[in-house]
């Protein structure tokens, strides 16, 4: 099963919200994939390479990252959801 990490800055209310509607999403579409959050400053580069996808309320500069980060910011907006959503989709698909 794929492992989605949702970051934003305190790991309380952003990403709370972007995780209710990806998991919503995810379900929708019958995609299975486990879900979890964290702060930003609770998260190493390791730990974000553990996951196979990265959803963060903004964007992350660090060259070790190397698993693919996906700015979340839309899921708590809805400007750009479906943007989010085909790439979640495209991530978690392969």
């Amino acid at each position: 099963m794929k492992k989605i990490l949702v970051v934003c800055g305190n790991g309380i209310a952003s990403s709370s919200i972007m995780v209710s509607v990806l998991q919503d999403f995810l379900k929708e579409e019958n995609i299975e994939a486990q879900v979890e959050k964290s702060s930003l400053m609770a998260c190493s580069a390791d730990t974000f390479n553990s996951y196979d996808l990265v959803v963060s309320s903004t964007k992350l500069d660090n060259p070790e990252i190397t698993t693919r980060v996906i700015v979340g910011a839309g899921l708590l907006t809805g400007i750009g959801e479906d943007e989010i959503f085909d790439a979640v989709k495209d991530v978690i698909q392969k």
